[in-house]
């Protein structure tokens, strides 16, 4: 901390330390007028004819300078002048004691009385005036000046030496006293001063970096969401992109008389609404780093099933809610699209019609995707691995890609089951 650092420390302390002791001081200097005008009446009314009682009516004289201090203390508009207001007075205080001694002499009756009432002023000083420490030791050797001129105008030091000086001794133990007892006074404010000073800054800091957090935390949240609205936007192209493919695909297929073409080219018509399909579920989510799988599967199957003229099927499916990631429902869909493909086409030849049971559940961190029919079932002796279609390709293919498994039941129809372990997501939705 430079010199010019800690004028500004030291001047914020002064103002801190007298605005902080204005209650106490207020309180302290009427009580204390309260008590000495209460024992000058009290001295009057009970004992008018003692000498003593003018040693009263002279101190009647600090009367204004404590009305002063008093005023200039209850009165906020004066607060910020109470330093040189205090100095003003005090000094005032210098010349009653210099005037009330010329006139008191070293064993006179009623001497006392003004020894005594010096010793006060000297403690009060350093009592309940919050100056500099510099000023206060200047004023308190003002009143030390005006009390020895005081008795030697008055010839008290002529007349009674060693009295006087064993009074002059007790006054400079008082101002020593009192001198002590404002440096302690003094010190514990300022370390209560650093102290919040301290902790001042340390919340102006800490208030800093709140802020700042909070500013970057709102530019992220801005970035944020101009990231999702730029990735939805994306999958918005995509959808329409893949719509357009879909079109193209469907106006070719009513030019192309070949029937396994055209098989062809609705199979990957078929694979494409799939893919389609998710990044319009994307689009529409609040949430892009995930898909509802079981929404995303009711629609791609009920999709699936309105493509076929024939045979009549009923659909029946049984969907877990759940939440999985785009890496993980897109290869879901697409086997779900080649296996119900294939109930359809296969399953009920020479029948009229039939059920497909589709069935989505999650145990113990394993999903199982089950799609089944009450068809004609499995040529005998079927092998997956001995397949060599591109459905069952893309099945084996999108199955290994999820490290899963498949079994296969044929006893009553067919019924394929796909079990994978989840991955994890960021933060689940809100069922």
């Amino acid at each position: 901390m430079n010199s010019e650092e800690r004028k500004i420390l030291n001047k914020e302390f002064l103002n801190y330390y007298l605005i902080s002791s204005i209650p106490s001081i207020k309180w302290g200097l009427t009580v204390n007028f309260l008590l000495f005008v209460s024992f000058a009446a009290i001295n009057e009314l009970g004992f008018p004819h003692m000498k003593e009682l003018q040693y009263f009516i002279r101190f009647g004289i600090v009367i204004p300078f404590f009305l002063l201090s008093i005023a200039a203390l209850w009165f906020r508009k004066l607060r910020p002048y109470l330093s040189p207001i205090f100095i003003v007075i005090n000094t005032l205080m210098c010349i009653a004691i210099f005037l009330i001694g010329i006139s008191s002499r070293v064993g006179d009756r009623g001497y006392e009385y003004y020894f005594a009432w010096v010793m006060l002023m000297s403690v009060g000083l350093y009592t309940f005036y919050r100056l500099r420490f510099a000023i206060l030791i200047i004023l308190g050797i003002m009143q030390l000046i005006a009390y020895i001129l005081a008795n030697i105008l008055n010839h008290s030091f002529q007349d009674n030496f060693f009295l006087a000086l064993n009074n002059l001794f007790f006054i400079i133990g008082a101002a020593v006293l009192g001198f002590f007892i404002a440096y302690s006074f003094q010190s514990l404010n300022r370390k209560n001063f650093l102290h919040q000073k301290a902790l001042e800054n340390q919340y102006k800091r800490l208030l800093a970096e709140f802020n700042e957090k909070n500013r970057i935390e709102e530019e992220l949240r801005h970035a944020s969401a101009q990231k999702n609205i730029m990735i939805k936007e994306m999958h918005h192209r995509v959808k329409n992109n893949l719509a357009i493919v879909i079109s193209m695909l469907s106006m070719q297929l009513r030019h192309i008389p070949d029937p396994a073409l055209k098989r062809i080219i609705s199979d990957i018509e078929m694979r494409i609404r799939s893919m389609a399909l998710i990044h319009e579920h994307l689009y529409r989510s609040e949430d892009l780093d995930r898909i509802r799988l079981h929404e995303y599967l009711r629609a791609l199957t009920t999709i699936i099933l309105s493509s076929c003229s024939s045979p009549v099927i009923t659909l029946e499916s049984d969907f877990e809610p759940m939440d999985v990631s785009i890496e993980s429902a897109l290869p879901i869909g697409l086997i779900t699209n080649e296996l119900m493909t294939n109930s359809i086409k296969y399953a009920f030849q020479g029948k009229k019609g039939g059920t497909i049971k589709t069935r989505l559940n999650q145990l113990n961190g394993t999903i199982s995707l089950t799609i089944s029919d009450d068809g004609v079932g499995l040529p005998a002796g079927f092998q997956i691995e001995d397949q060599k279609t591109l459905g069952i390709f893309i099945v084996k293919l999108l199955t290994e890609q999820l490290n899963g498994e498949i079994e296969i039941d044929s006893t009553e129809g067919t019924s394929f089951c796909i079990s994978f372990p989840t991955t994890p997501i960021r933060k689940p939705f809100n069922h």
